[in-house]
């Protein structure tokens, strides 16, 4: 059996696992849940200090407590669980901050002899609404905290006035309404920064791809150009060294292509161009790359392929070319081509591969044109290869 190098999880690491979960989403979700749950437990121990400090009310301190523990635990089931990825914020962000601002109006009514201090609560909620929510979902948590607190002022100044004195609590709610707000209008600016900031990085991963599209593409054909060809060659011949999977180069050259400048026009001769790329498109296969290697001429990779698979291939294509109809301005032009084909192995470099299909495409040229050849093996390539540097007249 195989010895397995992965270190086993500490006895720590487990506990998080088992506490936080492995999924790193679903863990970020609990562990911002665990710290709300720790402003909860803050919470109950100061009204534990109040009930020793102050008389208050013993129910309301249980109600407040027992409220906590319920959003708590309920929180934490409902996202460890994944039962909360069933909604369209599987954060539950909205109702956690409904419940805390509950539990905050309430914390407030309890702690009557220090209540003031107790409306830092609802800004700190504000505040967290700012870094995680939308522009409308801002408002609203806004709009819901100074409504939740308005009410719980005007019914405990109103039963209870003796305590909570409606001047007093009218001097609550305008302190809580002036920081709120510019905490608000800050929040429109902050979400207003990060939407820039959001399209902004969306424009330049656009204008990076136009821009990677024109690094990689001939421009006239679409194809790959040269050098990202060459690159996609070479990291495809380390692919095969791995897998043992044979493949073949076709190096094509259209046929004649200086005649149909000639004849009809530079722009039909663009159109021949773009003509072949479009039926070499249909012939391959989504594995297969082709490129504009330069002018007139074309390279092909065909992977996980035989030399004579890679032949039948290149008749398929001429075949398509002749069914094609030419260019608008000369509809009757056929397009024809020479291809020399070899295959390639993983211990010949790339551009031995390239001599060798070089020199079957000039052999093609010779015997006629519009025909395919197979390139020599190896080792039989050096002594034609010589003689095409210094005959080659196509």
């Amino acid at each position: 059996m195989p010895e397995n190098n992965t270190p086993s999880p500490s006895g720590l690491a487990r506990l998080l696992n088992a506490v936080l979960s492995t999924d790193p989403k679903q863990r970020g979700r609990v562990s911002r849940s665990l710290m709300a749950a720790f402003v909860y437990v803050v919470g109950g121990l100061l009204c534990e200090f109040g009930l020793r400090r102050w008389p208050l009310s013993l129910a309301g301190v249980r109600v407040y407590e027992l409220l906590g523990l319920l959003v708590c635990a309920g929180t934490y089931v409902a996202l460890r669980s994944g039962w909360s990825l069933r909604f369209g914020d599987p954060s539950l962000t909205m109702l956690q901050i409904a419940a805390a601002q509950l539990s905050g109006a309430l914390f407030y009514a309890v702690m009557s002899p220090v209540r003031g201090a107790m409306l830092s609560l609802q800004v700190m909620i504000a505040l967290f609404a700012i870094f995680s929510l939308k522009l409308r979902e801002q408002l609203q948590v806004t709009g819901q905290a100074l409504l939740v607190m308005g009410l719980t002022m005007v019914a405990l100044a109103w039963w209870w006035p003796q305590t909570y004195e409606p001047a007093v609590e009218w001097v609550h709610f305008t302190v809580l309404l002036t920081i709120l707000t510019p905490v608000s209008l800050l929040g429109v600016q902050l979400t207003s920064m990060r939407l820039n900031l959001a399209q902004q990085k969306a424009d330049l991963e656009t204008a990076l791809d136009r821009i990677q599209a024109l690094v990689d593409k001939d421009e006239m054909t679409g194809l790959l150009n040269r050098r990202a060809m060459r690159e996609m060659i070479l990291h495809h011949l380390k692919l095969q060294s791995r897998s043992g999977d044979g493949s073949v180069l076709a190096l094509i050259n259209l046929d004649a292509f200086r005649r149909i400048n000639d004849l009809y026009g530079h722009a039909v001769g663009d159109d021949a161009l773009r003509l072949f790329a479009q039926e070499v498109r249909k012939v391959l296969r989504d594995t297969d790359l082709v490129a504009r290697w330069g002018g007139e001429e074309f390279l092909v990779l065909l992977t996980a392929t035989t030399a004579d698979q890679a032949l039948v291939a290149m008749d398929r294509l001429r075949d398509g070319l002749t069914k094609a109809d030419g260019p608008p301005q000369a509809p009757d032009l056929r397009v024809h081509f020479s291809a020399g084909v070899a295959e390639m192995t993983p211990l010949e470099s790339m551009d031995k591969a390239l001599e060798r299909a070089e020199a079957a495409l000039h052999r093609a040229k010779v015997l006629g044109r519009n025909r395919s050849e197979l390139a020599l093996e190896p080792a039989l390539s050096e002594v034609a290869t010589a003689l095409i540097k210094s005959t080659r007249t196509f």
